[in-house]
């Protein structure tokens, strides 16, 4: 009986723990919409770029946000009891998600602005890909037997937003501001090239379909 209790109490903590980091996904997407200021009259093409500029950033957050919550499902999905290693890191995790409106708003209006947003997408990167490994340690321990190749392929995928706009803080150190601007379009290469090293081999696959 005592043991059930226990298995209770850890069910309810693993629920707690995912419905917050769901919340807080949902607020940080609220707030980009609120983030966006319409102007109250366009007068000018200076206006039309400023507008276009809130809406660009907005649609490619949320986008990008959206892949974190993903990524996080997928990580968190098969986890078969709380964690206070995991809770912690989630919290860490997190963090950085909730400054996307704030750098957000402040868009594509120049190299630091735009430093700024690259900054908060690799840090949210590098936490999502600790939550990962902390996740799956212990062979699979939280996850009923991870295998190594799965968490390589796991990481490097929570990792390719990150490494996408780490090209884009490269490139506006070299001065080449405009360009780092689409360096959100390199993750879908990043995801292809982990799927490619990473993902399952035909052997793999028909063990499983065995």
């Amino acid at each position: 009986m005592a043991g059930r209790t226990h298995e209770d109490l850890e069910e309810r903590l693993l629920h707690r723990l995912l419905f917050f980091t769901d919340a807080v996904f949902a607020i940080v997407m609220t707030l980009l919409v609120l983030e966006l200021k319409p102007p109250s009259a366009i007068n000018s093409q200076q206006e039309i770029v400023q507008l276009a500029n809130q809406l660009i950033a907005f649609v490619m957050s949320f986008a990008i946000i959206g892949i974190f919550w993903a990524a996080h499902m997928n990580t968190t999905r098969r986890l078969q009891h709380f964690d206070w290693a995991v809770a912690l890191t989630n919290l860490i995790y997190l963090l950085p998600v909730c400054l996307v409106p704030f750098v957000t708003r402040w868009g594509f209006t120049g190299p630091v602005a735009w430093t700024a947003y690259c900054g908060v997408m690799v840090a949210i990167s590098t936490a999502n890909v600790a939550l990962t490994l902390v996740a799956s340690r212990d062979g699979g321990r939280l996850e009923g037997g991870t295998m190594l190749r799965e968490r390589l392929a796991r990481a490097t995928r929570g990792a390719s937003p990150g490494l996408a706009f780490g090209v884009g803080l490269i490139l506006v150190a070299a001065g080449q501001a405009k360009l780092a601007y689409t360096c959100g379009a390199l993750i879908p290469l990043f995801i292809m090239l982990s799927a490619r090293l990473f993902g399952p081999t035909s052997q793999h696959t028909a063990a499983g379909a065995s």
